[in-house]
């Protein structure tokens, strides 16, 4: 129970706080225009997705079940939610390139779309070439390559046992950070951030990366047993594709 509540009061403050800026900005118009933008939808479904059986998900789920959840959770998710802002902050700078220059050409948006296709047909290829065997009966080093990389980088950067709350939150941030760094759910937040609503994309991914995070902690280690990086491959690679034709749609 004190786990579901750390991981209900994460959420809700970074709901709350989202809401309160829209609020302030644009009215309750606003905030009701942030919550049906696509922006919001495209990246909670990317970040969801791609999260899932990522390496940062693995390194949440190696250190939670060593240490106190709530306290990796929330070094986790203060990582996660910095790489969000950052991510869209640069995607709205690319996107103001074109207002810099005058032109009438939505060069933001046609680079989101061509780095969309690029991580959907990459996922698409990726999962096809994985072998067909599933995780649950022993599967491959490369079918659980992830696994394997955060389990080698969990050892080598918490090689000594950290005893205060603030080792953990800090050591779970840095972790989570900079394993996140230059991701390509970080480059699919930037290209989405560049084509559609700011306000959007950053609650939609922060709530992505918040649902998939707390999975990880949860008992991410005991679904490794059952996670198909194939099919995963696959869903993810569709939804890259989906939303880069909603992208390339909404630019005209």
């Amino acid at each position: 129970m004190h786990f579901i509540r750390s991981v209900s009061v994460v959420m809700v403050i970074g709901i709350a706080v989202a809401a309160v800026v829209t609020l302030v900005r644009g009215g309750p118009s606003a905030l009701m225009a942030t919550i049906s933008k696509s922006g919001f939808t495209a990246a909670f479904s990317l970040i969801s997705v791609s999260e899932i059986g990522d390496k940062t998900f693995f390194i949440a789920a190696l250190l939670a079940m060593q240490y106190t959840k709530w306290m990796v959770l929330l070094g986790s998710m203060g990582a996660l939610s910095l790489m969000t802002v950052i991510s869209v902050v640069i995607g709205r700078i690319f996107h103001s390139v074109p207002e810099q220059f005058q032109t009438t050409l939505p060069i933001g948006e046609y680079a989101a779309v061509a780095l969309l296709l690029f991580f959907g047909l990459t996922s698409i290829k990726n999962a096809w070439d994985l072998p067909s065997q599933s995780p649950k009966s022993g599967g491959s080093e490369h079918e659980l390559g992830e696994l394997v990389e955060a389990e080698e980088l969990v050892k080598e950067k918490v090689s000594n046992k950290l005893t205060t709350p603030v080792e953990i939150i800090w050591k779970s941030f840095s972790l989570v950070f900079f394993a996140e760094w230059g991701d390509r759910s970080m480059l699919a937040t930037i290209a989405l951030g560049a084509a559609q609503s700011p306000w959007g994309v950053a609650t939609g991914a922060i709530a992505g990366h918040a649902a998939a995070t707390s999975v990880a902690v949860l008992g991410g280690s005991f679904l490794a047993q059952y996670i198909s990086e194939k099919m995963v491959g696959y869903i993810g690679g569709a939804l890259f594709l989906l939303f880069a034709v909603a992208t390339l749609l909404g630019a005209f």
